[in-house]
């Protein structure tokens, strides 16, 4: 029996208009919201340590003019300096204690076929953590989710239009890439965003197969190639993947010179990375003259104490132990706030739970990342070493 006066096109119609005002709205939020937020700041003690010297030569190097004068506060009777992560970078380069651009760029994808396992999280951190160590970073958003886009302050269909996602650049042309760029507040950060339509990219490149082909190569191989367009940009690309294993996580696989796969320590989990390496070994059998890998790293996020999960890393360690990193990082309320805040741990300048638990956090954050990067210089040593044989 069908119900009577249901007009489905004015429903719709009516949703999709006050869905456009509620659009509106959440940009107007998340804009404001973004705006007020800044790089931390700090002060010349805490520069000089990130810069690596005293801070009384820092004050020399302002006096006679190597430095621009900072900016200050005034704190009771005492004007104290004041500076960010982009001062510093500013600083190194002044200073020349910069490593300087690497003269490859080494391209890091986070990757597993489950979500909420911490990749958008560790691509976010990692960008930053780089960034601060004054490397030019490219951050490239691949989910149609875009949480990491949200968190670099753009938001998807508003700030982020059509035809603004990588998609263009792997279906019409690769040189599209340097239009897809877009700035951060962070000096070193660009990004390329993603939004909703990016979906429909892996569908829209296996349709037009036959016909693209011919023009624009292998469809492995699209993100290759207009990663090829910018890199010598960027000392490191970063690429959050999406929680599959279509077009756009294989291409980003092709593209990479490292994998990082998160995975927290449950029965899920590592029942997904079976099915993950699985997949991986068909990949590398059909696409060995595609792929560029050169390491291969599983990252144990969420960790906590209990029993489960002791009895799960043990297994991990068994059956992964030459591919996990040594740093695990734990479940900390200080980092679900961030993430919550779609932010990073080192864009908070104010704890909102105990110092102390901050402190861990971090800590254990940092301990990632430098490991990490740790395995990145011998991704570039590699690199280099390849480029000077070529």
């Amino acid at each position: 029996m069908l119900i009577t006066g249901f007009d489905l096109s004015q429903l719709a119609d009516k949703a999709a208009q006050r869905g456009r005002q509620l659009l509106s709205d959440l940009q107007s939020y998340l804009e404001r919201d973004y705006e007020q937020r800044a790089l931390p700041e700090f002060g010349i003690e805490k520069a000089a340590e990130y810069v690596g010297c005293t801070s009384q030569h820092i004050r020399d190097k302002e006096k006679d003019g190597t430095l621009p004068q900072p900016r200050t506060n005034r704190v009771g009777a005492l004007e104290r300096r004041i500076y960010n992560y982009n001062d510093v970078n500013q600083i190194r380069r002044a200073l020349k204690r910069d490593e300087g651009p690497n003269d490859s760029c080494a391209r890091v994808i986070f990757s597993n076929l489950k979500g909420g396992v911490g990749k958008t999280s560790h691509a976010l951190h990692l960008s930053h953590f780089t960034a601060r160590e004054g490397m030019r970073i490219l951050a490239i958003d691949l989910d149609p989710q875009a949480t990491l886009t949200t968190a670099f302050g753009l938001v998807p269909g508003l700030d982020v239009r059509v035809d603004e996602d990588i998609g263009p650049a792997m279906t019409t042309d690769p040189s599209l890439i340097s239009r897809l760029i877009k700035k951060t507040r962070w000096n070193e950060i660009d990004v390329v965003p993603a939004q909703l339509s990016l979906q429909y990219t892996d569908w829209q490149m296996l349709q037009e197969r036959e016909r693209s082909e011919s023009s624009l190569g292998p469809l492995p191989q699209r993100l290759n190639t207009a990663l090829a367009v910018v890199e010598e940009q960027y000392d490191l690309i970063v690429i959050d993947t999406p929680p599959a294993l279509g077009m756009l996580s294989l291409n980003a696989i092709a593209a990479a010179d490292m994998i990082l796969m998160p995975i927290t320590p449950n029965f899920y989990d590592i029942a997904s990375s079976v099915q993950y390496f699985s997949i991986l070994s068909q990949l590398a059998s059909a696409y060995t003259e595609l792929l560029r890998v050169r390491q291969l790293s599983l990252l144990m996020t969420r960790t906590d104490s209990s029993a489960e999960t002791r009895g799960n890393i043990a297994l991990l360690n068994k059956a992964y132990g030459e591919f996990l990193l040594t740093n695990r990082m734990p479940q900390t309320r200080e980092l679900q706030r961030a993430s919550g805040d779609q932010m990073s741990l080192y864009e908070i300048e104010v704890p909102r739970g105990a110092r102390e638990t901050y402190q861990r956090a971090i800590d254990a954050m940092n301990g990632v990342n430098t490991e990490i990067l740790q395995n990145l210089r011998q991704v570039w040593r590699t690199l280099e070493i390849s480029h000077s044989g070529a």
